[in-house]
């Protein structure tokens, strides 16, 4: 089937390491990158040809492939002498962002093993529940994350701080092989409607992933260079902000560059705009793909107050939440090398991330939509009873099948049957609309206000109010009404005391119909609770009692 971009269709069609054909994927049918590596073993194997060339920077330290191989092959020896991991056993890796839980989570898909990536920003109470689900033979983590599971562990675990590499001298000798539709690691749902669910993540997933990184960032490149922006300036150096336990920080992140043969800045700590661009400028970073809408508008704001242009970055990208047209506008201001590669896109943990993506020409007509479906994805709408819809502007519930969708939740058959059909379609729980090749995402479903007869898109109305000069961010939910079952309430964080509801009310009833005016409002001058991947956690602001992560101050 041809793409709707020419950019990515002629590099299928030329490049004989995009190439695609139909294979049978656990029973089904479907589109496959012919000349794909079959393991995560062949990126750690091929990572040794990219020699002394930094692979991770992090703080003072820089690591090179050389250096970050020989670690992988001592990190897989602890866990296979001292804690006997074999293919299938986990590995729980619990700490912040650096290069120990990189190493960890190598080493362990080299063994065969399962790492299964504990939300850092988790409480332990949490934490728990989720080591108690995996039974992990051991436990990796920091000093910091060890403290908050210690009271009541049953499980060995290491302290990152604790192990002194340098002093190591034993190495595995050689690597496990396991099917590529085997499980390679767990990463857990960002939990914005209840409790996190273990998605299991094939060797294939993560693969297709990263080949369609690679697909899209040649595509990037030959149209913003068409436009004379030069690639051949500075050394590729990604500028990693995401978390690792989460889907864009590792497997689009870490697990992509060593792939490319890229270097990457793993960010440690609080996430900070004046040091975002502090180390942007020191490292010439060339693309931050970790830039979702809050992140991204911090330091856009950031970096006007300090009236600087940051020529080195080529490529901005994010995800995890609707871009607003303004900050697109923006971006291209204090960003001008990525005005014609700035993308934005759709997935979820379960869909292996990178699935629907929006850049180029489709960005600057229909900026509202996160774009078509890349290569080897298929996406059908479908309504309540599972009937395909084709026309556009009617909405459904997005299904996504592809190589890179989960293998199911860890341990859950039930979670697993009623999100994954037997054809391998990924329901997602999402729903929208298309317009030819565009997609659009109206809502969560579990988000959707029900305000009499009429359904109400929580996100139309947040998109508006962030638009207003005194709002930071908005978050738009729904409470019960003995009248209208549901009415809508709008929770607006904004450092202008004076700022008011009826001010805001008229803001939205400019653009909006009457029925979705929220009719009622709360103010405050702090952030809004959002997860690790920058999704508002809206079960916290009915409840804040479900609120299950630690406010880190690092």
């Amino acid at each position: 089937m041809m793409h709707s971009d020419k950019y990515i269709q002629a590099l299928v069609d030329s490049q004989s390491f995009f190439e695609i054909h139909q294979e049978n994927v656990l029973g089904v049918e479907m589109d496959v990158f012919k000349n794909r590596p079959r393991s995560l073993v062949d990126f750690i194997e091929l990572s040794a040809s990219h020699g002394e060339k930094p692979y991770l920077i992090y703080q003072d330290k820089v690591i090179s492939f050389t250096q970050h191989l020989s670690l992988v092959k001592k990190a897989a020896h602890i866990l296979q002498s001292e804690y006997s991991v074999k293919p299938g056993d986990r590995v729980a890796i619990y700490a912040a962002n650096c290069p120990e839980w990189i190493v960890f989570f190598w080493a362990t898909v080299s063994l065969g093993g399962i790492a299964c990536g504990l939300n850092g920003w988790w409480k332990g109470s949490e934490a728990l529940k989720a080591i108690d689900a995996a039974q992990p033979n051991i436990i990796v983590a920091d000093q910091k994350r060890s403290e908050r599971i210690s009271v009541q562990l049953e499980y060995p675990i290491l302290i990152f701080e604790d192990i002194d590499f340098m002093s190591y001298e034993q190495e595995v000798n050689s690597f496990v092989r396991i099917d590529e539709d085997e499980c390679a690691c767990l990463l857990y749902t960002s939990g914005t409607t209840g409790t996190p669910k273990g998605v299991m993540t094939s060797h294939r997933s993560m693969i297709a992933n990263s080949t369609l990184q690679m697909l899209q960032g040649a595509a990037v490149s030959q149209l913003s260079s068409s436009y004379g922006i030069d690639w051949s300036k500075n050394t590729p150096t990604s500028l990693l902000t995401s978390p690792l336990f989460h889907v864009s920080g590792l497997s689009a992140g870490a697990v992509t560059s060593l792939f490319a043969g890229s270097t990457t800045l793993v960010y440690d700590g609080r996430f900070l705009a004046d040091r975002v661009i502090e180390l942007i400028q020191k490292f010439s970073i060339t693309s931050w793909g970790g830039a979702v809408p809050t992140a991204l508008k911090r330091v856009l704001d950031e970096a006007k107050s300090q009236r600087l242009k940051l020529e080195s970055v080529l490529v901005v990208g994010g995800g995890g939440a609707p871009m607003p047209p303004e900050l697109i506008d923006r971006t291209a201001e204090v960003f001008p090398n990525s005005q014609y590669s700035f993308g934005y896109g759709y997935g979820l943990t379960e869909s292996g991330a990178i699935t629907i993506i929006n850049w180029g020409e489709n960005l600057r007509t229909e900026p509202s939509s996160p774009g078509s479906p890349m290569p080897t994805i298929k996406i059908e709408l479908r309504d309540e009873n599972g009937k395909l819809i084709t026309q556009d502007s009617s909405e459904g519930e997005i299904y996504v099948q592809s190589p890179s969708v989960m293998l199911g939740y860890y341990d859950n058959p039930d979670a697993s049957a009623s999100t994954l059909t037997n054809d391998r379609w990924l329901r997602t729980g999402d729903w929208g609309y298309k317009k030819g090749s565009l997609y659009f995402i109206s809502s969560r479903r579990t988000d959707l206000i029900l305000r009499g007869a009429e359904n109400v898109y929580p996100q139309e109305i947040e998109l508006i109010l962030d638009l207003h000069e005194h709002v930071d961010e908005s978050a738009v939910i729904g409470i019960p009404n003995d009248d209208l079952g549901q009415e809508v309430m709008a929770i607006v964080s904004t450092q202008n005391s004076q700022l008011r509801d009826d001010e805001l009310a008229i803001w939205v009833g400019n653009e909006l119909a009457d029925f979705k005016v929220p009719s009622k409002w709360k103010f405050t001058n702090s952030p809004l609770p959002r997860n690790a991947s920058g999704k508002l956690m809206k079960h916290v602001l009915i409840d804040t009692s479900k609120n299950i992560l630690v406010e880190e101050d690092e």
